[in-house]
């Protein structure tokens, strides 16, 4: 018989959710989600019911719209200044300003037709062009940062905003990307090895560009896309291409919110949001991801050092954000494992079960 949980939304059958699971394991999935619901903010609780719960949008839509009523998402509204900017400005102090504020309610998933978000968008665009082509926030460097234009693009694609500097954006993407399929912020002093964090900040802007029914050079951005992510998969979403070393332990810290850096739940969490074909090499990470969470099924938080308005996860603590966020990437390629009947060939589900999450 299908167990059924009460969430405040109805009650859903766990079993439909995660096929061929186990009783005991049911019961360990059912705690974990109430305690992911339990007194939680908005943004995540909207985020668990359409992703682990998978309940239809209309019925989790409220959700969504008290992201700006109360919680986190209000805070940040909260502190935006009347000229449509956060901190001091677009890009100081390098956390509480406007363009990474924008980029933390994205990740909230605030409603893209917030007006308050859409206008402050509109203002990242109003930035002088470097002499590269992209948009650039400095004014002592001639040359714009890829990194921060991958993310403009995703910012202003999220909140649908319809602004001709955002082809030029597309158009310097697309001219700096290098050899090897990535991207470097470091190109134009000579690097020729591509950058794991330039990389998955372009791919989720060209990502979010395209999702968001943009035509605009689709097809070069498809092909673009194509030989970034396997940039990545050459590289086992950590290793070195040419060594097989970890390129660096910090790939292992899961920083929510997210900002510049990459992490392989970062990766992983992007290759499930677009459906990113499942790929051999990512077993490795997806084993690893699997076997960092403590024997609660949960994962810690990790924080980045610098000035926040606030802190939605301390240091250390059993994190809401990174287990809601392993557990539907682990949910999204073990279905797919399922569906192809491959469930033997599935490394990371074995370290999954061991680990007694599902």
């Amino acid at each position: 018989m299908a167990r059924e949980v009460s969430l405040g939304v109805g009650a859903i059958d766990v079993s439909s959710v995660i096929p061929c699971i186990e009783v005991k394991e049911m019961e360990e999935y059912r705690q974990i989600i109430e305690w992911l619901l339990q007194d939680s903010d908005p943004s995540l609780t909207y985020q668990v019911n359409r992703d682990l719960l998978k309940r239809p949008e209309k019925e989790i839509q409220e959700y969504q719209m008290q992201i700006a009523r109360k919680g986190w998402g209000k805070e940040l509204l909260d502190k935006r200044r009347d000229n449509g900017q956060w901190g001091n400005g677009v890009y100081n102090p390098k956390w509480t300003c406007t363009h990474y504020v924008l980029y933390e309610l994205v990740q909230l998933e605030m409603e893209k037709s917030n007006d308050s978000c859409r206008q402050s968008a509109e203002l990242l665009l109003t930035y002088p062009v470097g002499r590269d082509g992209g948009i650039n926030y400095a004014r002592t460097v001639e040359y714009s940062d890829v990194c921060i234009n991958g993310m403009i693009l995703t910012i202003t694609s999220y909140f649908n905003i319809q602004n001709p500097r955002i082809i030029e954006i597309v158009d310097y993407l697309l001219k700096v990307q290098m050899k090897d399929g990535g991207w470097n912020c470091e190109y134009f002093h000579g690097a020729r090895h591509s950058s794991l964090h330039t990389t998955i900040s372009v791919i989720e802007g060209l990502k979010t560009y395209l999702g968001n029914s943009n035509i605009y050079q689709s097809k070069a951005i498809e092909e673009a896309l194509k030989g970034s992510i396997e940039f990545i998969l050459k590289h086992r979403l950590f290793r070195s291409e040419t060594t097989g070393e970890v390129i660096k332990d910090e790939f292992f810290k899961f920083y929510f919110p997210i900002r510049w850096k990459y992490d392989i739940l970062r990766c992983l969490d992007l290759f499930r949001k677009y459906d990113v074909q499942y790929d051999r090499r990512m077993d490795e990470a997806l084993e690893k991801l699997a076997k960092s969470c403590n024997g609660n099924g949960r994962w810690k938080a990790y924080s980045q050092p610098g000035k926040t308005y606030f802190i939605m996860e301390k240091q250390g603590v059993e994190s809401k954000w990174n287990t809601l966020r392993a557990l539907r990437v682990l949910m999204h390629y073990n279905a797919y494992y399922h569906s192809k009947a491959r469930v033997r060939e599935c490394g990371f589900r074995i370290a999954v079960r061991q680990q007694r999450i599902f």
